[in-house]
């Protein structure tokens, strides 16, 4: 069982669910940020040691499928104005922190931003960055980011992001493991009914990538769904090590990289990352088959016919109903402007 502080090699993450406000303003913005901050000063305080305090996605600008001309008029810079006041609590504390902000379009701040989540180290400083690669269709009418990328945390961790959606696909969280992830944090907003997938999806990408996996969800409801929360963290094999209920609060959980470290350069049995790339090597001495046997990696840019068209009318019509509303939230902006 975890301790109030945690041993000497342990890095310890502070898990804080909740459901942040849908902020029309930045005064809602600055609310989110001062209900983030309040975690941080508990968790320092009731958990001594703390390393990295995690938060859900959308917790500083909240969110809401309608209207969308909150995020647009409110969506802001990374470095910016949040991740100043972020880097300031982070600072003050000696934490890192895990947080969320809706980054503005930096060509056209008419046009879908991204849905990042940003890595600040105990120097207060911007650490890492991620776009959300995969927006959920079809309500989530964002810019797709282009890559994973991946940073030094603390305690011999290497950190990436997986947003919520990212991690029901296998090739988000393998290409953080590829560029050398070793704890993964999906920071999520998913809701009812697919509660019983949350899990699966968890610890199926811990297993098969061979990382911790820290995810964080929000909870109560909003005007369109119910969240049930149940924060994890999952160990390298799969083990859920500790699970939140469908309340508001926080948790702590001691992992350890360096232990994921030494089972990718270690083991024999299970080591998917090793063995994806060397097939079958104790038929095929000394290093197994390595050539890529999968079409799907071969032949990416040759999208098939049965793949490579619009679903059909009436899903259709659900994902326009994401489209009208950014519609209607660049209207509101121009006729403002």
């Amino acid at each position: 069982m975890p301790a109030v502080n945690p041993i000497s090699d342990a890095m310890s993450v502070v898990m804080a669910q909740f459901s942040p406000d849908p902020a029309t303003d930045q005064a809602g913005v600055d609310r989110n940020i001062k209900r983030i901050e309040e975690y941080v000063k508990r968790a320092t305080s009731g958990f001594p040691g703390v390393d990295l305090i995690v938060v859900p996605e959308y917790s500083t600008h909240g969110f809401g499928f309608d209207p969308y001309s909150n995020h647009l008029k409110l969506a802001s810079t990374v470095p910016g104005p949040e991740t100043d006041k972020f880097g300031k609590i982070a600072k003050e504390h000696g934490v890192w922190l895990a947080v969320s902000v809706v980054e503005r379009n930096p060509n056209d701040a008419s046009k879908p931003g991204y849905n990042v989540m940003v890595l600040i180290n105990s120097d207060g400083e911007v650490a890492l960055k991620y776009r959300k690669m995969m927006p959920w269709c079809p309500k989530e009418p964002w810019t797709p980011g282009e890559e994973m990328v991946v940073a030094d945390g603390p305690k011999g961790s290497k950190i990436a992001f997986a947003i919520c959606s990212d991690f029901d696909y296998p090739e988000v969280p393998r290409e953080a493991a590829w560029k050398g992830a070793n704890v993964i944090i999906r920071p999520s907003k998913y809701m009812y009914p697919w509660d019983k997938i949350w899990d699966i999806t968890n610890q199926v990408r811990a297993y098969e990538n061979q990382a911790y996996v820290i995810a964080l969800n929000h909870t109560a409801q909003d005007a369109s769904y119910s969240y049930f929360g149940r924060s994890m963290a999952v160990d390298f094999d799969g083990n859920i090590l500790c699970q939140m209920g469908e309340n508001e609060g926080m948790t702590k959980c001691d992992i350890y990289p360096q232990h994921a470290e030494q089972a990718r350069q270690e083991r024999i049995s299970n080591n998917y990352l090793y063995q994806l790339k060397h097939r079958g090597y104790t038929g095929v001495p000394p290093h197994g088959v390595t050539e890529n046997p999968f079409t799907i990696y071969k032949d990416w840019d040759n999208i098939p016919a049965r793949w490579d068209k619009n679903p059909d009318p009436d899903a259709e019509k659900v994902a326009q109903q994401g489209r009208a509303a950014l519609e209607a939230a660049r209207a509101k902006l121009d006729k403002a402007s």
